[in-house]
């Protein structure tokens, strides 16, 4: 039976890839911080709903056009680690004018405290992909 802190995270997960704002403000804490690698265009250090925004509002500007429709789902697994919520994911986009893939793992360790993610670090297996890959 998943935890409250699984279902917290699994429902951040749902408006992700929903692309739902709102309800992603709705389960991040107002204090939350969010770590990306610095070099990706979505990246650093963002704290706060305002932090939260931008991340988003950067992540979408990168993706949306790599993600149609199927793409936009991440197979995410939820490992309850107590306080902390590990998931295993993947990020995957398709290129419409020269057809090419990429589908890469992800792991996301995600803190939750009173029924809020207060924050969220994610770790790509290859970044040099995700940079080739969104510069073409």
């Amino acid at each position: 039976m998943p935890t409250e802190n699984v279902e917290t995270v699994r429902r951040l997960f749902k408006t992700v890839e929903a692309r739902d704002l709102a309800g992603m403000l709705a389960v991040y804490d107002h204090e939350i911080v969010i770590r990306e690698a610095s070099f990706l265009p979505y990246g650093g250090v963002h704290h706060g709903h305002e932090g939260a925004k931008l991340h988003a509002m950067s992540f979408v500007s990168t993706w949306n056009k790599f993600q149609p429709t199927d793409e936009k789902l991440t197979d995410a697994v939820f490992i309850d680690a107590g306080d902390r919520v590990v998931v295993l994911f993947r990020l995957k986009g398709l290129a419409s004018k020269s057809g090419r893939k990429i589908d890469v793992p992800v792991v996301g360790v995600y803190q939750v405290r009173g029924g809020k993610v207060v924050e969220s670090q994610m770790f790509y297996s290859d970044t040099s992909e995700i940079l080739q890959f969104i510069a073409d």
